[in-house]
C-alpha cells in the first residue's frame, strides 16, 4: 500500500513538474514577446477565421488571399478552432503543452502493458518528458507535428490492446495532422508488423493502415495541395534533389552512395554549418538510439524522419532545435524500454532506466547551452533570469499598447506583436507590407527607418500615419484622417 502510494506521488510530481517546466518555457516566451508572425501568429489568425466560419485563406504576408492547406495540410487547427474564445492568443500554446502531457501519459500506459513492475513506465514517463526533442518544440512556437507525435504512443497502446476502432479513431487524427506524417505513419505500421506477425487480426489492421496512410499522402501531396495553388506541403525544401517526389525517390536510391554522404555532410557552401548533422546523430544516440538497436524494427520507423531531416536544403532542419526532432522522442523512448524489459533482474532493469534518463538529461542540457547548430538560450533556459527579460522593449508598455487597438481594427505589427494581435479579421505582418492598408500600425523605433534588403524603405507610406501613443522605442501608429 505504501508503495503504490509512493509511486502515485512520484507520478504526479513528474507531470506536474514537466507541466511547470513547459509553462515557463512557452508561456513566459510569448508573455515576452519571443512568439512570431511565424509562425504562431499565422496559426493563430488561422483559427480565428475558422471559429468565425470563414474560409481558410489568409492576409498576413500578402496582399492576395491564399489558401492555408496549400501550405500545410493541416486539419487540427479546424478542430480545435472554438478553444480560441477561452485562451485567446495563448491557445495553440496551451494546447500543445496538454498534448505533451497527454503523450507522456500514453508511453506511461503503453509501457505498463509490456510490465508488471510499475516502476518502469514511470522511468519511462519520466525519460520521455525531458527529451530534447519536446524541449525545443517548446521553445519555438506551435506546430502540428507536435500534436500528431504526440498521437503515436495511444495508437500503439491500442493496437495492443486489440481495440481496433480506437486505434483506427487515432489512424486518422494522425494523418490530419500534417501532409507528411501519413508518410511516416506507413513506416510505423510496417515496422510493427514484425511484433505482431502471430496475430492475423493485427497483420490485417497494420496493412489495410498502411495502404490508407500512403495513398492518403499521395493523394494529399500530389493531388489535393496542387489543386489549391501549392507545391506538395514542404517539397520546396527538398526541390535541389529533383522536380518531384517520385524524382527525388529514384535518384536517392540508384544512387545509394550519394544518398549516405547527403545524410552526413553539409552540403551548403558554408562551412560554419560542418558537424551539425553529426551532433543531432550523437544527440539521438545518447537520447535511446543505442537501445533502439536491440529493438530493430522501430529503426524502419526512423527512416523517415531522418530522410526529412537530413536531406532538407536548410541547415535548420538538419539540427537538434525547434520542432525538428520531437517526432524522434516517442520512438526512442518506447524502443528503449521494450529493450530494458527484456531484462530478467529488477535491478538491471532499474540500474539501465536510471542511465538512459541520465544520459537523456544531459543531452538535453548540452542542447540548450553549447551546440552546434545556431540556438536562442534565452528562450530555453528557465534557470536564467535572461529568459524572464525582454532586452529590446518594456514588455508592460508593450502590452499597454495592445489594449490600445480595437479588436476590430485593422493592423499591420512587427512580426514579434503579430501572434498577440491575430484574433482579428485583418492582420499584416509588417515587414512584408511596404504599402501596407492597414488602420493601426504597431512597431519598435528600429523600423521606422529599416531598410529591404533591396534598398528600398522597409515602410513606404509611413507619412500617411500619426502617432498615438510612444515611449520612444514603441510606436503605435494610426493612419491620419486627412
Amino acid at each position: 500500500m505504501i508503495q503504490g502510494r509512493s509511486r502515485r506521488i512520484t507520478l504526479a510530481a513528474i507531470f506536474i513538474a514537466a507541466g511547470v517546466l513547459y509553462v515557463l518555457i512557452s508561456l513566459v516566451n510569448h508573455y515576452l514577446f519571443r512568439t512570431w508572425a511565424l509562425d504562431l501568429g499565422f496559426y493563430t489568425h488561422i483559427m480565428y477565421n475558422y471559429a468565425h466560419l470563414r474560409s481558410s485563406s489568409f492576409f498576413m504576408f500578402d496582399m492576395d488571399y491564399v489558401k492555408v492547406l496549400c501550405d500545410h495540410f493541416d486539419l487540427y487547427l479546424l478542430l480545435l478552432s472554438p478553444l480560441v474564445y477561452v485562451f485567446g492568443s495563448y491557445t495553440l500554446l496551451v494546447i500543445q503543452i496538454a498534448s505533451i502531457l497527454l503523450g507522456g501519459w500514453g508511453v506511461y500506459k503503453l509501457i505498463g502493458l509490456y510490465t508488471d513492475d510499475e516502476w518502469i513506465p514511470i522511468f519511462a514517463c519520466a525519460v520521455f518528458f525531458v527529451s530534447f526533442g519536446i524541449i525545443h518544440a517548446l521553445s519555438f512556437d506551435y506546430h502540428s507535428n507536435v500534436l500528431a507525435t504526440m498521437m503515436l504512443p495511444w495508437l500503439l497502446y491500442y493496437i495492443k490492446l486489440r481495440r481496433f476502432g480506437l486505434a483506427t479513431l487515432f489512424v486518422v487524427l494522425f494523418v490530419i495532422g500534417k501532409e507528411n506524417m501519413s508518410l511516416w505513419l506507413f513506416f510505423i505500421l510496417i515496422a510493427l508488423l514484425w511484433d505482431y506477425r502471430k496475430d492475423k487480426k493485427t497483420i490485417v489492421f497494420l496493412l489495410l493502415g498502411s495502404v490508407f496512410s500512403l495513398v492518403y499522402f499521395l493523394v494529399i501531396n500530389l493531388v489535393v495541395m496542387p489543386k489549391l495553388g501549392g507545391s506538395g506541403g514542404g517539397f520546396t525544401q527538398y526541390a535541389w534533389l529533383g522536380d518531384n517526389y517520385l524524382d527525388i525517390a529514384k535518384k536517392l536510391l540508384t544512387h545509394p552512395g550519394k544518398t549516405m554522404r547527403i545524410l552526413f555532410t553539409n552540403t551548403t557552401v558554408f562551412h560554419s554549418y560542418d558537424g551539425i548533422k553529426v551532433e543531432t546523430y550523437c544527440c539521438v544516440l545518447a537520447s535511446g538510439l543505442l537501445l533502439a538497436f536491440l529493438k530493430p524494427n522501430y529503426l524502419l520507423m526512423l527512416i523517415p524522419l531522418f530522410a526529412q531531416k537530413m536531406l532538407s536544403s536548410h541547415f535548420l532542419f538538419w539540427g537538434i532545435s525547434n520542432q525538428y526532432s520531437v517526432e524522434f522522442v516517442p520512438v526512442l523512448v518506447i524502443a528503449a524500454f521494450l529493450v530494458i524489459l527484456r531484462l530478467k533482474k529488477r535491478g538491471w532493469r532499474y540500474g539501465i532506466s536510471a542511465l538512459l534518463f541520465v544520459s537523456v538529461l544531459m543531452t538535453t542540457f548540452y542542447t540548450i547551452t553549447s551546440p552546434k547548430v545556431p540556438i536562442h538560450r534565452e528562450r530555453l533556459c528557465v534557470y536564467l533570469k535572461e529568459h524572464y527579460r525582454q532586452e529590446d522593449f518594456d514588455v508592460r508598455y508593450a502590452h499597454h499598447l495592445i489594449k490600445q487597438i480595437p479588436k476590430d481594427g485593422y493592423v499591420c505589427a512587427a512580426s514579434m506583436f503579430v501572434s498577440h494581435l491575430a484574433l482579428r479579421e485583418k492582420i499584416e505582418d509588417f515587414e512584408w507590407n511596404k504599402n501596407t492598408e492597414a488602420e493601426y500600425v504597431l512597431i519598435p523605433a528600429s523600423y521606422l527607418e529599416k531598410k529591404h534588403p533591396d534598398g528600398d524603405a522597409l515602410w513606404r507610406n509611413k507619412d500617411a500615419f500619426e502617432v498615438v501613443e510612444t515611449d520612444g522605442n514603441l510606436f503605435l501608429m494610426k493612419r491620419s484622417e486627412n
